[in-house]
């Protein structure tokens, strides 16, 4: 019966539609359009967001993009992807717990569905040199550094907690650029986070979807006031009307 209501490709994988492409590297000056072919939406970036090279710079405070949403039918089955990176040095002066929204579509209340960096804590590590070598002080003793600690996670993002979401397995490694995937199956209605085409999750999680309204944020999360700033850079985003159904079909479709 789930395949009889799912469409399939030619391959026999799940069909997804792009609907809605944003890229940098393709932008300049306060907006990106998208570049789905037959969608329309334009990404429009606020004070603190800059394009610079191929990314959008986030300063953590008051910088990020919006465009009117629902961007797709969140009720209904997508794949959403982006390239992201956390400013550890910007990070490290937020509190333990903050959520650093990347992508996410708003509710009333809180998030739809949302991609998001939470720090976990901070921890000591040695300053290195150019030679990746510890850097000593005047006694001989390794010079440290506090460096920020977390993980990623897709799903809810709400201001009270309740919202759940699928963590990744591992803790992120900061000012290193990461390739997120989050997709909601809506046959199965269940989730699943993947980095590059690695899922996160053991099995996919079950989750009951929400339809969002207002804007599609990138870089700030809606938890009944704007916040949750990400401090650092974004590479390309992509919607697509469909779920992914494995890492094969998400290496194979977002790729890397």
């Amino acid at each position: 019966m789930k395949q009889e209501s799912t469409l399939l490709d030619a391959y026999g994988k799940p069909s997804a539609e792009l609907v809605a492409s944003w890229n940098p590297a393709q932008a300049t000056g306060t907006s990106m359009a998208n570049s789905a072919p037959g969608y329309d939406g334009t990404l429009s970036l606020s004070s603190g967001a800059s394009l610079v090279d191929d990314e959008l710079v986030l300063d953590g405070t008051s910088g990020a993009g919006t465009t009117p949403g629902p961007v797709v039918d969140d009720s209904g089955s997508f794949t959403v992807t982006t390239q992201a990176v956390v400013d550890a040095a910007r990070m490290v002066t937020k509190p333990d717990k903050y959520k650093a929204q990347i992508l996410g579509q708003r509710t009333a209340t809180g998030s739809s569905w949302s991609l998001w960096f939470e720090k976990t804590g901070t921890r000591q590590e040695p300053v290195l040199d150019e030679n990746d070598e510890p850097v000593l002080d005047e006694n001989g003793n390794p010079v440290n550094k506090t460096v920020p600690v977390g993980r990623w996670n897709f799903g809810r993002l709400t201001a009270d907690g309740t919202g759940a979401s699928v963590v990744s397995r591992e803790e992120a490694v900061l000012d290193s650029e990461v390739r997120l995937t989050g997709v909601y199956n809506a046959q199965d209605r269940t989730i699943q986070l993947y980095l590059t085409s690695d899922p996160q999750g053991d099995d996919a999680m079950a989750y009951t979807a929400q339809v969002g309204g207002g804007e599609l944020s990138v870089g700030k999360g809606y938890l009944g006031a704007w916040g949750n700033y990400l401090p650092g850079r974004i590479g390309d985003i992509r919607l697509w009307a469909g779920a992914m159904s494995d890492g094969t079909q998400v290496y194979d479709v977002v790729g890397t």
